[in-house]
């Protein structure tokens, strides 16, 4: 059986992080396991630890894979472990919360399969509910992430994604703990220059209470933006910072130089010193960012 299986592995597997679902992780599934087009797809639930009825629901679900971690791990290590334990050629996330509809996952999967594409995101349209606690926080992440991109993303942080096996999997000791999942993988489909599109889709009110706390949040949100910078462009966050120093030492130091007549202060040396310093680290970041973005895993 388990060489029949790895003789012919699914077309498609379906990673459903989940942690706490259990008001919605039963029909999400019934709902997608029944979708025309679905039958032959591997679904995988990755149950985080969870202290409710999720396991048991999921276990209720015969064709469902279980997977389970012994602690929580959090959004991006729950993605880890179903993307490393899935047998497709194509992988998609797809929440467990009742967010996603399978017709929006049909078309990320024949996008990828008809275009031979390695990445596809689904864009939510002005239709799909959105939580109004997060606009702020996601107005940050989006200008943060077109800067780094150099252009326009139009839905950087969506759920409901697809990508080529081989070409994920070679990613997946670049992402940070928690969550951000989302937000890595379009910078890193966009920098390493991967052959993708993206798809409109529509997001649904989610079931059940929200794991999402505003504070905590907010506060990984301003997180995921600095590594996200000291990732893909440490040499613009430490230049600026240079720059500033410099230019600052500098005005400052000729304005008293040029008032007192009594030399170049210390402090502006000392200011204009530590910016050159600033300047350096970054170079030497840069070279620690390239190493790191070429070491793939599997």
């Amino acid at each position: 059986m388990a060489a029949a299986e790895q003789a012919n592995p699914p077309p498609l597997s379906v990673i459903i992080p989940s942690y706490n679902e259990a008001a919605g992780i039963g029909d999400t599934l019934r709902e997608l396991l029944t979708y025309p087009g679905l039958e032959e797809a591997e679904v995988i639930v990755v149950n985080d630890a969870s202290t409710d009825d999720t396991a048991e629901i999921v276990a209720q679900f015969p064709r469902v894979r279980l997977l389970s971690h012994p602690v929580n791990r959090g959004y991006n290590s729950a993605l880890q472990t179903g993307m490393r334990g899935a047998k497709g050629r194509y992988l998609i996330w797809y929440d467990s919360d009742g967010q996603h509809r399978p017709e929006d996952l049909m078309k990320i999967y024949r996008a990828l399969v008809d275009d031979d594409l390695q990445y596809c995101i689904g864009v939510r349209g002005a239709d799909s509910h959105e939580v109004n606690s997060r606009r702020f926080g996601k107005r940050i992440l989006r200008w943060t992430v077109q800067i780094i991109a150099g252009r326009a993303v139009p839905d950087f942080n969506s759920g409901l994604r697809g990508f080529q096996r081989d070409v994920i999997l070679q990613y997946l000791h670049l992402f940070p703990r928690g969550f951000g999942a989302s937000t890595l993988t379009t910078l890193i489909m966009i920098e390493r220059h991967h052959y993708g599109t993206t798809v409109p889709i529509t997001v649904r009110e989610r079931v059940g209470v929200s794991q999402v706390k505003a504070l905590r949040d907010g506060i990984r949100t301003l997180m995921i933006v600095l590594r996200m910078l000291l990732l893909f462009k440490p040499l613009v966050f430490f230049g600026s910072i240079s720059l500033l120093l410099i230019l600052s030492g500098s005005i400052y130091g000729f304005a008293e130089a040029i008032s007192l007549r009594e030399g170049f202060p210390v402090f502006g040396a000392l200011v204009i010193i530590l910016g050159v310093q600033t300047l350096f680290f970054g170079l030497i970041n840069d070279q620690v960012s390239q190493m790191r973005r070429e070491k793939f895993r599997d």
